[in-house]
């Protein structure tokens, strides 16, 4: 049964503490529009209900409901009510209700925090679409899949989540799954991805995942998949894909996380949370620092990324921002050598609509887990990996 939640009430079940405080809201320019009042919430684990009463008119339109004063959902209808699944737990965390009227005026927000605290482990799952990992048909996948099992499931970070199984998966003990697909000779489009990874089933289930608050992180061509779930339009879908064999290269690949370095506009994100303890210097007699990725030798780079001047944006803002502003995320690197603002190979998306888990799109060619030479920057190939999946996995 859940308990009823006012101004501070503690609750202590078997395995989940829960305390809250409504936030005076701040002065604002609407001051005097009506606001939502007897703002509250329970839980049932890390499963939000927040509840509130507000005296509805004709001149309101909507809802808008923030975390942390981050990425606000605009719902078009009066509600007194609205769920949050995968919260965030052992840390607190500020939800703010807003009243959106027809005017596009927005209400004073009220607030209320949220600390849930949850003692079970939250795990990052691995779809696996094989029977073992000896079983994927390709070296990169089963690299990748070996890593995964030595840090994250042999360490009861992780488990591997079977891509049947997708559907029962438990949000509040999976926070985010890691698809990685990086397989020769597959042509372009997500329909045409092998493995099961283009079955219905598995997008429906896949999709649902992130409706209901799981975080994604997709990874070299499976980041084709954004399309398949409708996070992203056809038109939108990464186009530029290579899936061949690859040759022999005598330079260092670069991940450069300063886009248009040294223009105007730029966007440098070589600080972002990604990019956490990675060696970031001088390469190939380059004017900026990149990430190193891939040492000379034998490579397949396959990319699964996006050429901006082929898709269209509004006018008046330059191609990354027109895509950052139309698909709501973040571009954060491109390949090393790239200065221009068109490449982008590694993507933050963020909550929007009905999608509540965050995704992270991954599909530069230098990301290559299983290089025939070896690798002398495997260490920054696994810390990206391992810097997306705790961001994610809270």
């Amino acid at each position: 049964m859940r308990n009823f939640l006012t101004i501070v009430l503690i609750a202590l079940t078997a395995g989940w503490f829960a305390s809250c405080n409504t936030v005076e809201p701040e002065m604002s320019a609407s001051k005097g529009r009506k606001k939502v009042y007897n703002l509250r919430y329970t839980n049932e684990g890390r499963t939000l209900y927040l509840t509130w009463n507000l005296d509805a008119d004709s001149t309101m339109s909507g809802i808008q409901i923030a975390r942390n004063g981050e990425n606000p959902v605009t719902i078009d209808s009066l509600l007194t009510s609205y769920t949050v699944r995968h919260v965030t737990p052992n840390q607190d965390v500020l939800y703010t209700v807003k009243i959106f009227y027809r005017d596009s005026v927005v209400s004073e927000g009220v607030s209320i925090r949220v600390h849930i605290k949850y003692d079970q482990p939250v795990y990052a799952g691995y779809v696996l679409s094989t029977g073992s990992i000896a079983e994927l048909p390709d070296d990169d996948e089963r690299a990748a899949a070996e890593w995964f099992d030595r840090e994250y499931v042999q360490k009861n970070r992780g488990r591997f989540i079977p891509i049947w199984e997708v559907g029962n998966v438990n949000l509040d003990e999976v926070a985010c799954l890691w698809v990685h697909i990086d397989r020769q000779g597959m042509p372009a489009g997500w329909q045409n991805l092998t493995g099961g990874f283009s079955d219905p089933v598995f997008v429906a289930n896949l999709k649902s995942y992130v409706e209901e608050g799981g975080n994604l992180y997709l990874s070299t061509h499976a980041t084709q998949l954004l399309v398949a779930i409708g996070r992203i339009t056809e038109a939108q879908s990464p186009n530029e894909i290579s899936t061949g064999q690859g040759g022999y290269g005598p330079d260092i690949w670069t991940m450069n996380a300063y886009l248009g370095a040294g223009s105007t506009p730029s966007y440098d994100h070589r600080g972002y949370e990604f990019f956490k303890d990675m060696k970031l210097d001088i390469y190939n007699n380059y004017e900026y620092t990149s990430f190193p990725m891939v040492s000379p030798g034998i490579r397949e780079d396959h990319n699964c990324l996006w050429r901006l001047s082929d898709i269209k944006f509004p006018s008046g803002s330059d191609k990354v921002r027109g895509w950052e502003l139309a698909t709501k995320s973040t571009a954060l690197a491109t390949w090393g050598q790239n200065t221009e603002l068109n490449y982008i190979g590694l993507v933050d998306f963020a909550i929007m609509g009905n999608y509540r888990g965050r995704i992270v799109a991954m599909g530069l060619g230098c990301y290559e887990w299983a290089l025939h030479d070896g690798n002398a920057y495997q260490y920054q190939i696994e810390k990206l990996t391992e810097n997306i999946i705790e961001s994610m996995r809270k």
